[in-house]
């Protein structure tokens, strides 16, 4: 009897206890990373101007810390790249474990179309940015998984085939780029993506810009990393400290895809009510 309650009660579990942690861990620490550099980034463009002309020597020292940050810091640069890369293997992971892939790719397009729709009003213009990255990503791993019959060992193989192509393809492309990493989101050479959606490639602009080339081939580098490493979806790490230090940040990592979809609104919308009562009385600044 007592046998039969405790199975009873691991599969009354709740899935949330089934979670692999230290993924979702580190794609919170990416998460706020992402969130902080963006905060520093519309502190340096948005609201850069109103600031200084405040006069006000603190709130001038914020505006060139954060504008420093953006051109020339190392950590920016550096970090910036490394994070996009792991969210990229992380996105190929949890491949691994959805029900329904075509579901995760539908939702992240229509996520990433809202993105494009609020940024167009907003005079961002964000036309594939990292959302419509991810979504073409879970997409073309959806079809590779279907084309291989869901045999898990079949399809991981034909990912780490098409990743490395993809990737090795890009290298060509880069190698233009050492000297300033950043300048390819100005080439206009690059910009395939937009050649194929609007027809007009001298023409294309995205605010936020990531090219198939090459971060669709960690994804799929990812997902078949996720379908050899953990076949029994479960943690491979044990809990590291009995008061759950992981946890703050592991629950950014559960939801990073609203984050992604709504946290420069907040960060705009926090800024503008800190400049309207502290900094510049009476004034958004943004509206």
């Amino acid at each position: 009897m007592k046998r039969a309650l405790l199975k009873r009660s691991d599969r009354l579990e709740p899935k949330s206890s089934q979670r692999i942690w230290e993924l979702d861990f580190l794609r919170g620490v990416c998460v706020l990373l992402m969130v902080f550099d963006h905060f520093m980034y519309d502190i340096a463009d948005l609201f850069d101007k109103a600031w200084i002309a405040t006069g006000k020597e603190s709130v001038i020292q914020i505006v060139h810390l954060a504008q420093e940050y953006i051109n020339n810091s190392l950590l920016r640069s550096t970090t910036q790249h490394i994070v996009v890369w792991i969210f990229a293997l992380l996105c190929g992971i949890s491949c691994s474990f959805s029900r329904s892939n075509l579901k995760r790719g539908v939702q992240a397009c229509i996520i990433a179309g809202i993105i494009t729709i609020v940024s167009y009003f907003m005079d961002a213009d964000i036309k594939f940015g990292i959302l419509h990255m991810f979504a073409f990503s879970i997409l073309l791993w959806w079809l590779i998984d279907a084309v291989c019959c869901h045999n898990k060992m079949i399809t991981a193989g034909v990912c780490i085939f098409v990743g490395i192509m993809i990737i090795t393809m890009n290298t060509g492309f880069m190698t233009t780029y050492k000297a300033n990493p950043q300048a390819f989101a100005q080439d206009n050479k690059l910009f395939f993506i937009g050649e194929f959606m609007l027809g007009n490639r001298r023409n294309f602009f995205s605010g936020d810009y990531y090219p198939i080339f090459p971060t669709t081939g960690y994804m799929l580098l990812g997902a078949a990393l996720g379908a050899m490493i953990y076949p029994k979806k479960k943690s491979l790490l044990p809990h590291l400290g009995k008061y759950d230090w992981y946890k703050p940040f592991a629950f950014w990592g559960k939801i990073a895809i609203w984050v992604y979809a709504l946290h420069q609104v907040v960060v705009v919308v926090l800024l503008a009510i800190i400049s309207f009562i502290f900094i510049t009385p009476g004034n958004f600044v943004v509206i």
